[in-house]
């Protein structure tokens, strides 16, 4: 089961030696050693894994422990045992082929196809407050990487910055293809789409920003993580501009909250910036903290300081006490249920939660033949 996979995991693999590669496989582990890396015998760890399995196969009642447990093998002499045990053929290339050059981001175009990342796509409305007015500024397009990880992706095990930044700038593509895809659906509306500085620069972007005859970037917002701004400081101004020559308007997301302290915002040449709510504002920095938002809040007015990540109704509160108008949220998100819910005509309309998912998801939009509702400038009046 999946405790005693993690106590394998945790309790015998740490006695590998240091650059072992280890593969996780749905049906089991393999791992690979670099040559040299093992300084001393690896009878330790050998049977560190036989103690774990004992106990495990004795408690579930599986048999017993095959005899061919562990195997070391020196490469490439032993490479057709190696391949005689794992069931594959490795015979030698000829030596006139071509080394190929493995790349990740080609196989990851072939791996997420377009509907995996349309069934992980999110709609998420960003809502401005004004007294007992609120009204729908807009939506951000995303996908959930965690959802096309669980559902889509359970065979792939990508670790590291570079793996990531990689299946980001995959997923930027499909999500232009997505996004495009249901324009006729959801526009006119004011996009937020989320992207590496990276992408913009691409004919993909190109391409993408001349669908529907330009109307996609009507009243589009194109966002970029701070992170991926800071370490590429002089793309992210480029793009800036290059999308502000676009009409397109340009946001600074994933700003945490610490990090206000250290941000200027006469330095960024951005139309908005998202601040990532805390519920550890209400701790011991509390004051310095409300203090710093409260200050950009008045730097960033007219609804340019967007609350994000808002889960619960204290984060709404707290945020509107210290000056912010706009906001973001799973919290927002299932606020919108009751309204949804009065002018959804869908037949399998049944609660104010299943009319605010629908809307958060256009998977579940298509499943229930829903249309979708809302659209920026809609302005919804208290329950």
């Amino acid at each position: 089961g999946t405790e005693d996979y993690q106590a394998i995991t945790r309790d015998a693999f740490h006695n590998l030696p240091e650059n072992t590669k280890v593969h996780r496989l749905e049906n089991g582990m393999v791992a690979f050693a670099r040559a040299g890396a093992w300084d001393s015998d690896d009878q330790t760890f050998v049977e560190h894994i036989r103690e774990i399995l004992t106990d495990v196969i004795d408690r579930q009642g599986l048999g017993h422990i095959p005899d061919n447990l562990w195997n070391r093998f020196e490469w490439p002499k032993d490479q057709e045992k190696l391949g005689d045990l794992l069931g594959i053929s490795l015979a030698e290339r000829p030596a006139s082929a071509a080394a190929e050059r493995f790349d990740m981001a080609e196989m990851l175009r072939g791996a997420i196809t377009t509907e995996a990342v349309f069934d992980s796509c999110r709609r998420q409305a960003i809502v401005g407050f004004e007294d007992s007015r609120r009204e729908i500024l807009g939506h951000e397009i995303y996908c959930s990487l965690d959802y096309l990880r669980q559902h889509h992706l359970a065979s792939f095990l990508l670790e590291g910055p570079g793996e990531i930044e990689i299946l980001s700038r995959v997923l930027d593509e499909k999500i232009m293809e997505v996004t495009a895809s249901i324009a006729p659906a959801i526009l006119p509306d004011k996009l937020h789409l989320n992207m590496q500085i990276q992408t913009v620069h691409t004919d993909k972007f190109t391409d993408f920003i001349a669908e529907h005859d330009g109307r996609l970037i009507e009243n589009m917002a194109i966002e970029f993580s701070m992170e991926n701004a800071i370490a590429n400081w002089w793309e992210f101004e480029d793009a800036c501009e290059f999308l502000h020559s676009l009409g397109i308007q340009v946001g600074l997301d994933r700003i945490t909250l610490p990090a206000l302290e250290f941000l200027s915002p006469r330095k960024v040449n951005v139309d908005f910036i998202k601040v990532i709510w805390d519920q550890n504002i209400v701790g011991s920095r509390r004051a310095e903290v409300a203090d710093r938002l409260r200050e950009f809040a008045a730097l960033f007015a007219d609804q340019s300081l967007i609350l994000t990540r808002c889960d619960s109704r204290t984060a709404l509160r707290m945020g509107r006490s210290l000056g912010v108008d706009v906001f973001e949220g799973s919290y927002i998100d299932a606020m919108l249920g009751s309204y949804l819910h009065r002018e959804c005509k869908s037949k399998r309309r049944t609660s104010d939660k299943r009319c605010a998912v629908c809307q958060w998801a256009p998977r579940e939009a298509r499943k229930t033949g829903c249309d979708f509702h809302f659209r920026a400038g809609k302005v919804l009046s208290e329950i």
